[in-house]
C-alpha cells in the first residue's frame, strides 16, 4: 500500500488504485496516524484533535466509527491496532512517503558532509521528488499540534533544497541551476543564503556584473523590509567577487564521479530460465531492511554465471550508484581463488577509494561498508568458492543488493535466498543450439540436432561447446557430431573447444572432495545410469560402508553438485558426470576394486553382461550379478 501526505493526502493499493478516504474528520484521523506511524495515540488526544473543546456527546462513538471505516477502506483490520495505550497505524518500510523522504534526506546530508556530492545530489533529488505539492496535507484543516509537525517537515524540505543546491554547485552545475535559483530567490527574497548561491552561480557562468547586481538588490530589500544590512556571508561573497577571488573559479570543473558499470557483456543467445529470472528480479528489486543476498548454486556448466549476468543487466537501471562485478575464481580451472582482501582493495578502487598497498582484511571490509552505506549498488560476486570467501565482501546497507554464484550451497550466509539451478529443459536446449549455430542448420538435420541435445543432457556448457565445434567447422554435419558424442567413452573428449572443456570443469569439483567422498563418487558410476536413482542401501553395499556414513557421503556429493538428491533417500547422477566418474574409476581404482564393489552391490541390482561389456568392467564380474532387490 502507498500512503502519501507530502501534498494532498492520498492512499493507493499495491496495484496503484486510489482508495476513497471518506469525510474530512476521517481523513484528519488518518493524517494524524500517518504523522505518528508506529506510535500509539490515546483516544483522548484523538478526540481533542478532532473536536477540541466542542466535542459532542457522541464523540467517542464517532471516533470508533471513523476507525472502523478506515480499517474497511484500507482492507485490513490489523492496519489500525487498538491497544491499552491507544491506536497505532502499522505500516511496512517504504509505504509512507514521509518516512522515505526523511531517510533519503538523512542519507543525502551525510553524503554531503562526507564530500560525496554526487551521491548527496542523487539522494536529495529523490527526496524532493516525493513532494506533490507545496505543503504537507494540502487543503486539509489540521489541529495546532499536527500543524507543528507539518511545519517541521516543510522546514526539513527547505533544508534539503538548500543542500541540493550546495551539492550542485560543488559538482560544477552552476549553469543548469541558474533558473531554479532565480525562482527560489523571488519566492524568498530575504533568504541571504539563496542570494549568495545565486551570486556564485552567476559569477561562475561569466556574469560578474549580474552577480554584483544581486548583492545590491539584496542590500536594498533587507533595508526596506526589515531594516538590516546584509549578513557576513553575503558580504564576504560580494567582496570575493569584487576581488575576483581565484578560489571562486575552480582550476578544473568538479565532475560527478561516474558510477562503476563493471558487468560483463551478457550472452547474446541466452535462452530460457523464465521462472528463475522472475524470482531473481523480484528479490533484487524488492524493498528490504537488510542487504538482500541472492545465491545461485548448481553443477559445473549449468549456466549460473550466464543467468546472473543476464538478470543483473535487466535490473541495472535500479542501481544508479553502480554495478560492481568480480570473478572470485572459486572453481576456475588452473586459477587460484581470489583472496577476500585483494577483492576488497579492487572494489574500493572501483568506488574511488584508492588504497596504497594491500589493506588489512577487517579494515578494508569496514571501509567498503562505509563507502557503500546509503548507495544503491548491485554487487555480482561470480564463481565463489565458499561462504567464507564471500562474507567479508558484503555491504551492510539495505540499499545494496548482492548476487552470488557458486557450486556449493552457501547456507551459512545470513539472510541469503538460495536458488538451485538445474539442467535446462530439452526444448530450451534445442532453442539454444539453434540460436548458436543458426536455425537453418538445425532445420536441415532435425533428428541429429535432437540427438546432440539429448547427449548433452541439458547442460548449457555442453551445448555451447558442441555449437562451437560446429561453428568452427562449417563442413561438419550435425549427424557426424552426434555419432561422435554417442560413443560414451569419447563423449567428454568431444565436448571441448578452445579453453573450455566439460571434463576440466568437472575436475575442479572433483578435486575439492576428500578421499572417501571421491571414492564414493567413482564407485557410483559402476551402477550405470539407473533410471530409478541410487538408494542409500545400494550405495552402502557398493562402498562397503554403514548406511548412516553412506548417507553423509551422498549428501556431501550433493552439496558439491556432483549428485542430485531427491525423495527420501535417493540420488541421481547426471549422465556426463557419470561418464567423468567412470573415467576417474579407471584411472584411480584397480579392476579388482571395481569388481569387489560390483559383487557387494549384487544384492541390489542386476547388471547384464552386455551392459558390463559396453561399460568396460572386468569380464569376470559378469557371472556374479544376480537380482535380489531394486536399488
Amino acid at each position: 500500500m502507498d500512503f502519501k501526505i507530502l501534498g494532498p493526502i492520498e492512499v493507493r493499493t499495491s496495484h496503484g488504485r486510489p482508495i476513497a478516504l471518506g469525510r474530512r474528520k476521517q481523513r484528519v484521523l488518518l493524517a494524524a496516524l500517518l504523522l505518528n506511524t508506529g506510535k500509539a495515540i490515546p483516544s483522548r488526544r484523538m478526540l481533542d484533535w478532532l473536536w477540541g473543546e466542542c466535542a459532542p456527546a457522541t464523540a467517542e462513538s464517532n471516533l470508533y466509527t471513523y476507525i472502523s471505516a478506515l480499517r474497511k477502506a484500507l482492507g485490513s483490520p490489523s492496519r489500525i491496532e487498538a491497544g491499552s495505550n491507544g491506536y497505532v497505524l502499522r505500516v511496512t518500510p517504504g509505504e509512507v512517503d514521509v518516512t522515505l523522504f526523511e531517510d533519503l534526506a538523512a542519507q543525502g546530508q551525510r553524503a554531503l558532509s562526507a564530500g560525496r556530492h554526487d551521491v548527496a545530489l542523487e539522494r536529495l533529488t529523490r527526496a524532493l521528488c516525493l513532494w506533490r505539492g507545496e505543503s504537507v496535507l494540502e487543503e486539509l484543516p489540521l489541529p495546532t499540534p499536527l500543524r507543528c509537525e507539518t511545519a517541521r517537515l516543510e522546514r526539513l524540505r527547505a533544508s534539503v533544497v538548500d543542500a541540493s543546491l550546495e551539492a550542485r554547485l560543488a559538482l560544477g552545475r552552476h549553469g543548469e541551476m541558474l533558473a531554479d535559483l532565480e525562482v527560489l530567490t523571488r519566492k524568498d527574497p530575504l533568504n541571504e543564503r539563496l542570494r549568495a548561491q545565486l551570486m556564485l552561480a552567476l559569477y561562475r557562468s561569466g556574469r560578474r556584473a549580474d552577480a554584483l547586481t544581486i548583492y545590491q538588490d539584496a542590500r536594498m530589500t533587507l533595508a526596506a523590509e526589515v531594516g538590516i544590512d546584509p549578513g557576513p556571508d553575503l558580504i564576504r561573497m560580494h567582496q570575493r567577487i569584487l576581488a575576483d577571488d581565484p578560489a571562486l573559479t575552480p582550476l578544473r570543473a568538479v565532475a560527478a564521479r561516474r558510477a562503476p558499470a563493471e558487468l560483463p557483456i551478457g550472452l547474446a543467445a541466452f535462452t530460457g530460465r523464465a521462472t528463475e529470472i522472475a524470482r531473481l528480479r523480484t528479490m533484487l528489486t524488492s524493498a528490504s531492511d537488510t542487504t538482500a543476498v541472492s545465491a545461485i548454486t548448481g553443477a559445473a556448466g549449468i549456466g549460473k554465471s550466464a543467468l546472473a549476468v543476464h538478470v543483473a543487466h535487466q535490473v541495472a537501471g535500479r542501481f544508479p550508484d553502480g554495478r560492481l562485478y568480480v570473478d572470485l575464481h572459486g572453481s576456475t580451472p588452473g586459477v587460484a581463488p581470489l583472496n577476500p582482501a585483494d577483492v576488497l582493495a579492487r572494489l574500493l578502487r572501483s568506488l574511488g577509494d584508492d588504497l596504497a598497498g594491500r589493506p588489512d582484511l577487517d579494515e578494508a571490509a569496514g571501509r567498503f561498508r562505509s563507502l557503500t552505506d546509503g548507495r544503491r549498488l548491485l554487487l555480482l560476486l561470480d564463481n565463489a568458492r565458499d561462504a567464507a570467501q564471500v562474507r567479508p565482501l558484503l555491504p551492510a546497507s539495505p540499499t545494496c543488493r548482492v548476487l552470488v554464484t557458486a557450486r556449493r550451497m552457501l547456507t551459512s550466509l545470513d539472510a541469503a535466498s538460495h536458488f538451485r539451478l538445474g539442467v535446462m529443459a530439452e526444448d530450451e536446449t534445442s532453442t539454444l543450439l539453434g540460436r548458436l549455430i543458426g536455425e537453418e542448420r538445425v532445420a536441415a538435420e532435425q533428428q541429429a540436432a535432437r540427438a546432440i541435445v539429448r547427449l548433452c543432457a541439458g547442460l548449457p556448457l555442453a551445448i555451447r561447446i558442441a555449437a562451437a565445434r560446429l561453428i568452427a567447422r562449417p563442413g561438419l554435419s550435425l549427424r557426424a557430431l552426434a555419432d561422435r558424442l554417442a560413443v560414451e567413452d569419447r563423449r567428454l573428449s568431444e565436448l571441448q573447444a578452445d579453453d573450455q572443456a566439460v571434463r576440466a570443469y568437472f575436475m575442479m569439483s572433483y578435486r575439492s572432495l576428500d578421499a572417501e567422498s571421491s571414492r564414493m563418487f567413482r564407485l557410483l558410476s559402476l551402477l550405470g545410469g539407473t533410471g530409478g536413482g541410487i538408494s542409500v542401501a545400494a550405495a552402502a553395499a557398493l562402498a562397503d560402508r554403514p548406511e548412516p556414513r553412506t548417507a553423509d557421503l551422498l549428501d556431501h556429493l550433493a552439496e558439491a553438485q556432483l549428485l542430485d538428491a531427491y525423495g527420501h533417500d535417493r540420488y541421481r547422477m547426471h549422465d556426463l558426470l557419470r561418464l567423468f566418474a567412470r573415467e576417474r574409476a579407471r584411472e584411480e581404482d584397480t579392476e579388482e576394486d571395481q569388481a569387489q564393489a560390483v559383487r557387494r552391490a549384487r544384492r541390489g541390482v542386476w547388471i547384464p553382461p552386455a551392459y558390463m561389456t559396453t561399460r568396460g568392467l572386468p569380464p569376470r564380474t559378469w557371472e556374479i550379478i544376480h537380482v535380489h532387490r531394486e536399488i
